[in-house]
């Protein structure tokens, strides 16, 4: 079926006209339809009700047209519910819900956007195919939003699956886009290719150069993502031509894209100048969504800080944690702070970058356990299953995990030591702390890779593992920092606990992964005496590895 587009005669927005069903228009900006055949007020020329056929075709295009601001979608998704109840289809109530659960989902509700969606794929099951598989695309992008992505894989198939093969071109792109980035984060690379040359194929018949736009975007930042800056700039170049072929200004997230690309193929100055409408706020007016603009600052910060135009690249930061603060963003903050440490390091401010590391690793580490536990509650609050309360159960003891180590992280090291100190504090036992920092593991990172150090950081995650068995714990505390917890150790039993794994670090077979390079340890020991709190034993322990450090590395100092 073909789609035409023209200008709505009420809001000016976009119209929607169906041949199907004759000269009828559809806004699906403002739902009025428009044309001879409609029954017209004789006032504004406008329909005051639909028909269950007209409004059918209203969600056709609803179900797949992005709204520029969350405020519009919400006000959109209200007025089809409000239209579907009277109506009294309920088919068309479920679609309309539907559209209101992926509004929920995008303005971050994702409970109350989820247990919609869950109820809805309920009925669908024995009612509707179509609602079946676009119930499955709104849950592919739930479990997306959860950080979930083997389920996003697998109800982005399903959705595939359950697709009727009469649909709109556009709705099967729609549900093509969401497989294509969902085998991609699984690894599936080949497989979303193929994906994205279908929508390319669909975009070229209906003429969407938005969507080709989009798909190519796609395709330029996925071959970024794998290192290939020949591919991307090829789809970065293709995509660029035909923007300028039909005259479309490209917004924020396609510059960021290009800068990406720019600073992978080493033209930092290229990155800077892609970006400096995006910093000047000159193209506010195209981006949808404003919390991706510190992300593009984030990208022009990089590309200053490689010239070596260090200023520049602080005063670009400044402005996006000035961004942050204003949208609450929390999680790009903690990206931001990874950037201002690598600022501080470029800059030979080695203090300060080592700070700024360590501010980072904690402020990700907390907030990744803060994730963790809503997924828990999301996911207990939607399916209320014995399946979701494992799952839950999962994201609760991952919230005490390292995602890279899988060790103990800061959050249940606190834990853990407060309450070892009242039991110390009553029995009278003794427990210690191991501070555990590798030798020189920035020079790891800049030497072999980041990649490399993060396979280190496994490596001594594993020693730490087999020495420090139940009731002992084993903990990252961010970066090249681990601590062991040792319940029953008094000082003499802990020095000689550390001696073993100072050595058993030393003396590993690391060739295979640093070459040349040695892989070493710097460890402090403290141990419990009554009235010290958990910073103050902490901070004992951190004192002895400095002096482990001063004395010249690889030993322990208690």
């Amino acid at each position: 079926m073909t789609l035409i587009q023209m200008q709505c005669r009420g809001c000016h927005g976009k119209l929607v006209w169906h041949p199907d069903f004759g000269s009828i228009e559809t806004c699906v900006y403002c739902f009025r339809l428009w044309g001879e055949e409609a029954n017209l007020s004789r006032e504004d020329n406008r329909v005051e009700c639909y028909t269950p056929e007209t409004f059918a075709m209203a969600l056709d295009i609803l179900e797949v047209t992005h709204r520029t601001t969350i405020e519009s979608a919400i006000t959109l998704a209200l007025k089809a519910i409000e239209i579907a109840s009277m109506l009294g289809v309920e088919e068309l109530e479920m679609r309309a819900q539907l559209i209101h659960a992926e509004v929920m989902l995008r303005k971050g509700l994702l409970a109350e956007g989820g247990r919609i969606l869950q109820k809805i794929n309920g009925w669908a099951l024995s009612h509707h195919p179509y609602i079946l598989a676009r119930s499955h695309r709104h849950l592919s992008t739930f479990f997306e939003l959860l950080g979930d992505m083997p389920r996003t894989l697998e109800h982005a198939l399903i959705s595939i699956d359950h697709l009727p093969e009469d649909v709109l071109p556009r709705t099967r792109a729609n549900h093509l886009m969401q497989l294509a980035f969902a085998l991609a984060n699984n690894g599936e690379i080949e497989k979303a290719k193929k994906c994205d040359q279908e929508i390319l194929d669909i975009a070229a018949g209906i003429n969407d150069i938005k969507l080709a736009l989009k798909v190519l975007n796609n395709m330029a930042y996925t071959q970024y993502s794998l290192g290939d800056a020949e591919g991307a700039t090829e789809f970065v170049e293709r995509f660029r031509s035909l923007a300028k072929k039909y005259d479309v200004r490209l917004d924020p997230y396609f510059l960021d894209t290009i800068a990406r690309v720019e600073l992978l193929r080493g033209d930092y100055e290229g990155a800077e100048r892609t970006l400096q409408v995006v910093i000047d706020r000159r193209l506010d007016d195209l981006l949808s969504e404003v919390t991706f603009l510190p992300v593009c600052f984030i990208t022009a910060a990089q590309a200053q800080r490689l010239q070596g135009a260090y200023d520049r690249s602080q005063a670009t930061l400044d402005a996006a944690l000035r961004l942050c603060g204003e949208y609450g963003l929390t999680g790009i903050q903690v990206e931001i702070m990874q950037e201002k440490a690598e600022l501080y390091a470029a800059s030979g401010w080695y203090r300060e970058a080592y700070e700024e590391f360590r501010s980072f690793h904690t402020e990700s580490e907390k907030l990744r356990s803060k994730e963790r536990e809503a997924r828990a509650k999301v996911l207990q609050a939607v399916f209320e299953t014995k399946e979701a309360k494992r799952a839950a159960e999962y994201y609760r003891n991952m919230a005490l995990r390292d995602p890279l180590t899988n060790l103990y992280n800061r959050r249940y090291m606190d834990e853990r030591v407060d309450e070892l100190i009242r039991l110390s504090t009553a029995s009278g036992e003794p427990f210690s702390l191991i501070l555990l920092d590798l030798d020189h593991f920035k020079r790891i990172n800049d030497t072999l890779s980041h990649e490399i150090g993060d396979t280190v950081l496994i490596h001594v995650a594993k020693i730490l593992e087999a020495a420090a068995k139940e009731p002992k714990a084993a903990v990252r505390l961010g970066g090249e920092e681990f601590l062991v917890v040792l319940p029953d150790y008094d000082s003499k039993q802990a020095l000689q606990f550390a001696e073993v794994l100072c050595h058993e670090i030393r003396s590993a077979d690391w060739r295979p992964i640093t070459g040349k390079l040695p892989v070493t340890a710097s460890i402090g020991v403290s141990t419990f005496s009554e009235g010290l709190s958990r910073s103050r034993l902490l901070t004992l322990a951190d004192n002895n590895l400095y002096q482990a450090k001063r004395a010249g590395r690889n030993r322990v100092a208690g």
